[in-house]
């Protein structure tokens, strides 16, 4: 089972089956589709095919951003669009889409009005290992059905830590329900 592999001289593909040991400008975080096979439930109602991080300027220089890149799965994106618009009264759409997929109030966030990316601003790391520091990966899947107007769970999740220099470091990841055992097969956990 191939873990990584280049998406462009910089970037490289995640699917939570190993640790990523080296520094990366821009991760492409994805469920294995052997694991989207498996799991019926997730593979019904999940809203993301992938998301990918990649460092940008931050607004303080002091600090440091990511930029989260959605690739939405097409049927569920309609749903979610139209909860985002009914959700919030004074808020723009895009806040609970934001928070869904990072965690992060949305209080001054930049989603953009496609829904397409969103940018992040983070303490930058003090070292490779700096897990205090991060931003939130999440691939959700929405609850009861696809109503997402009920919320939505992370199904894999990871936390990334960027450097002031723009390198990207995995810090922690795990999958909702599933482990892999010492042959690389995904088994229920």
């Amino acid at each position: 089972m191939f873990v990584l592999t280049a998406c462009s001289s910089s970037g490289v593909e995640f699917d939570f089956t190993e640790p990523l040991m080296e520094p990366a400008e821009a991760i492409r975080f994805e469920v294995p589709d052997e694991l989207v096979e498996m799991d019926q439930e997730y593979a019904e109602r999940r809203l993301l095919d992938s998301v990918t991080v990649s460092a940008t300027e931050a607004e303080d220089p002091s600090e440091c951003a990511v930029r989260y890149e959605f690739g939405y799965t097409d049927e569920l994106f309609e749903r979610l669009v139209e909860f985002s618009e009914q959700y919030y009264d004074e808020r723009p759409p895009q806040d609970a889409a934001y928070y869904a997929f990072t965690r992060v109030s949305a209080d001054g966030s930049e989603m953009e009005e496609d829904y397409s990316s969103a940018v992040v601003q983070v303490k930058c790391a003090l070292s490779p290992s700096d897990d205090e520091n991060t931003v939130e990966v999440r691939l959700v899947n929405t609850f009861d059905d696809g109503d997402v107007s009920l919320g939505a769970s992370a199904f894999v999740k990871a936390e990334v830590s960027v450097m002031q220099s723009g390198e990207l470091f995995i810090q922690n990841y795990e999958v909702d329900g599933w482990q892999l055992d010492s042959n690389g097969n995904w088994v229920k956990g």
